[in-house]
């Protein structure tokens, strides 16, 4: 245990100041993500215990059954220790996955949790015992993985929704990986016999690793309650608690079955059976042939199918591909029988309705909207090799978490978003001569070891994940551009707002309009804009706006004039450090002040060109407030650069068209923007509540197909909804903003047609759906 121990002072300790601020940021989590946080540990506290009371039974009964004192005395040791470490061991275990979850929500703990990661595997050697720790750890994740595949991706898309960082398997916070890095960072850790670890090891894979799909089941439940994300499938619906991990994964949504992957097939089986199947389809390829004629063995098929696959792979490059239905993959094995001296030999029915099944399932998917064409044609050419993985592999269908049906919904995944292209930039296109490079591998590669399918998974998603990266960059930049645009469209309205209110019921003189609208609300905008409308620094600029049209407004008396003599002087050094603090046109200022001098001495001498008015309609100046001039640094540090970028665009727009008219008894203003500002009512009749609920309810990366005025359609994502306008912001697969909708303008377009919403569930899964309910319903 020398080596174990001497590496324990390594291990990453759970507290101190990394602890609290992890525990900072789960208090500001999301009520969904608290809510999971906590019906996780409520379901995982119950397994671990039972795990303690099981471990502590193993480890007497093989201190009981030990050959000699020292072994017994070992394994008591163990024992001893284990008890001593428990409460520990449970608080420190679930201390972890709380560390995962706030790795999520802060982005810098993540980077400093990585920093120290560097510093273990900077270790140059690795005893035998952490290479078991290593191999145990590692084959209870992939096997977990495997088996709760759809779940596990289900809840990692669920948690993506909230928050800022990518969410995949190995960081999930109550994924295996997160699991088995909490147990083998705690319990692992702790001074035992090898054999008494190997024997914790097996035993806390028996008691919660084979339980966490439960576990999972009720999370995607809890989120589907919560509105997230709740068109994905909930495979728990019509399922019935699955007996033990012999039977392997759980069947494919649709399929009500308790007996495992197994049985999947043969359930399949039997609604072909007592559907109405036509002789097209089935007994064509079934046909056990004459009697005593030979069945050829699902060995010898194979050998057969990898000729066909090579030989059909060329013929599918049409701009349109057809599956090959059961008929012609019955020639085909018929014409290869006959040239190897095998034509008197028959397929057996269970491999033949393997065909028909899988050749249903690429006819949904060559028909299905959600993908286009071109990629349609790339997928289908893996017709043959999923028919060879599904003979070799009776549990196929109901394996959630076999590679080559991973391998197809990564694939289909990622070109959902493909636009169809012309053969000439298909060439240059990454994603589609990727997924072409992948499947020609699979075509030339795969004969019986799937292996092939878990290299080019792994190859692929590391081609997905440096995609995404580049295109949330661009997708990144586009939102805090258009976040930007609509702050600054809310504090032009705001600005607008307060000066319609201050210059209501005065005729304000030509030169303080004209240093009102074209300098001053200037100052009020990047003001609204960077501290808020409500801020103390707004408020005092609003205030001296109303000085500065008091002074050129008020009925002048001795009592006023001492006043305003008095004012003037403040007025004037107020206007001047605002307008310097947005660097205004020095040449412009100075003009502008000349002017508003010379109305100033106007007015003292009862010489402006200012309409009579009752006393009340000329509210004297409020009691100065000090002039406290926010510093340049930090209201520069207090909004995005791209907000600063947009707010000069808006202040040259601003300039041409003034907030206060001179000489008018009720000034205008632009209009403000709303984010509730009510669509027409023409439009409002037209909208189904349905549609408009709909567009409530569409979740943050969801895939759309969009109908141009010109008739071309083109695949968007919903990158974000930007709370202050409510717009919808769609960007393409490379994360360049595409299109904006108002909530009624998009429910609109999808009443119309104009815009639909595209299926991301996985693709094998549909197929296999859509094949079912088409044999339940030939049935019925």
């Amino acid at each position: 245990m020398t080596e174990s121990s001497n590496s324990s002072d390594k291990v990453v300790k759970i507290g101190g100041n990394r602890n609290r601020s992890a525990s900072g940021v789960l208090t500001r989590m999301p009520a969904a993500l608290h809510q999971m946080r906590e019906k996780a540990k409520s379901k995982l506290a119950p397994l671990l215990g039972r795990f303690f009371e099981q471990a502590d039974d193993a480890l007497f009964s093989l201190a009981d059954q030990a050959s000699n004192n020292h072994e017994q005395n070992a394994y008591f040791d163990s024992m001893r220790a284990l008890r001593l470490s428990r409460k520990s061991t449970e608080d420190t275990f679930f201390a972890t996955i709380d560390k995962g979850l706030a790795q999520l929500l802060d982005p810098a703990l993540e980077q400093e949790s990585e920093e120290v990661d560097e510093s273990i595997d900077s270790l140059s050697l690795v005893g035998k015992e952490e290479l078991e720790d290593l191999v145990a750890g590692e084959s209870m994740m992939k096997r977990a993985n495997e088996e709760f595949a759809e779940k596990i991706q289900h809840l990692n898309l669920r948690i993506d929704q909230l928050v800022p960082v990518k969410v995949y398997n190995e960081n999930n916070p109550v994924g295996p990986a997160a699991i088995c890095n909490a147990f083998f960072g705690t319990a692992a850790h702790n001074d035992l016999e090898i054999k008494a670890r190997l024997v914790l090891y097996k035993l806390f894979d028996r008691t919660i690793m084979q339980a966490l799909g439960g576990v999972y089941d009720q999370l995607n439940e809890m989120f589907v309650e919560a509105n997230i994300l709740p068109s994905l499938s909930s495979p728990t619906a019509k399922k019935k608690p699955r007996p033990s991990r012999a039977g392997g994964a759980s069947a494919s949504r649709g399929v009500e079955l308790d007996e495992g992957a197994e049985q999947v097939l043969n359930s399949l089986r039997e609604l072909m059976g007592s559907a109405q199947v036509s002789d097209e389809t089935r007994p064509q390829v079934g046909q056990t042939g004459t009697a005593g004629a030979n069945t050829l063995c699902s060995e010898d098929l194979l050998g057969l199918l990898t000729l066909a696959q090579r030989q059909a792979a060329p013929d599918q490059t049409a701009a349109v591909a057809t599956p090959a239905t059961p008929a012609q993959i019955s020639t085909m094995l018929t014409e290869l029988l006959q040239e190897s001296g095998k034509g008197d030999n028959a397929i057996n029915q269970v491999d033949a309705d393997v065909i028909n099944l899988v050749s249903m399932m690429f006819e949904f998917i060559l028909d299905d909207r959600n993908l286009a064409s071109s990629m349609k044609v790339l997928l289908g050419k893996l017709q043959i090799p999923l028919v060879k993985v599904a003979i070799a592999d009776k549990t196929f269908f109901g394996k959630g978490g076999h590679p080559a049906r991973r391998l197809l919904n990564e694939m289909a995944t990622a070109a959902l978003g493909w636009q169809e292209l012309t053969e000439e930039k298909r060439e240059k296109d990454a994603l589609y001569q990727k997924v072409s490079v992948t499947v020609d591998r699979v075509l030339a590669e795969y004969e019986k070891n799937v292996d092939i399918f878990d290299e080019l998974l792994l190859d692929f998603r590391g081609f997905q994940e440096r995609d995404k990266r580049r295109a949330k960059i661009l997708e990144q930049r586009t939102i805090d551009a258009e976040d930007g645009k609509a702050r600054s469209q809310r504090a032009r309205a705001e600005v607008d707002a307060a000066l319609e209110e201050i210059s209501a019921g005065h005729s304000v003189p030509q030169a303080a309009a004209e240093l009102l609208s074209t300098a001053w609300a200037n100052v009020l905008f990047v003001t609204c804009l960077k501290e808020g409308a409500d801020s103390e620094n707004f408020n005092q600029q609003i205030q001296t706006a109303r000085q500065l049209i008091w002074s050129v407004t008020v009925d002048m008396t001795p009592e006023k004039r001492q006043k305003l003599l008095k004012l003037v002087p403040r007025l004037l050094t107020k206007l001047r450090t605002g307008l310097e603090e947005i660097a205004f046109n020095p040449y412009q200022m100075g003009k502008l002040f000349k002017s508003l001098e010379k109305l100033h001495l106007q007015v003292l001498r009862g010489q402006a060109p200012v309409e009579p008015a009752q006393a009340a309609s000329h509210p004297e100046p409020q009691a100065e407030a000090p002039l406290v001039p926010a510093p340049a640094s930090s209201a520069a540090q207090a909004e995005p650069t791209v907000a600063e970028r947009v707010h000069r665009e808006a202040i040259q727009e601003r300039s041409t068209t003034p907030a206060v008219k001179p000489v008018q008894t009720e000034p205008t203003s632009q209009q403000s923007v709303s984010a509730d500002a009510p669509v027409g009512e023409a439009a409002q009749e037209t909208i189904d509540g349905q549609t408009l609920a709909l567009v409530s309810n569409l979740s943050q990366g969801a895939w759309f197909e969009m109908t141009a005025a010109t008739g071309e359609s083109y695949r968007c994502r919903l990158a974000a909804i930007i709370k202050p306008t409510g717009k919808y912001i769609f960007v393409n697969r490379t994360g360049m903003k595409v299109a904006e909708k108002s909530k009624e303008e998009l429910a609109i377009s999808m009443r119309d047609g104009k815009i639909r919403l595209l299926d991301d569930g996985m693709l094998f899964d549909r197929a296999l759906e859509s094949v079912i309910g088409n044999l339940r319903q030939s049935r019925s």
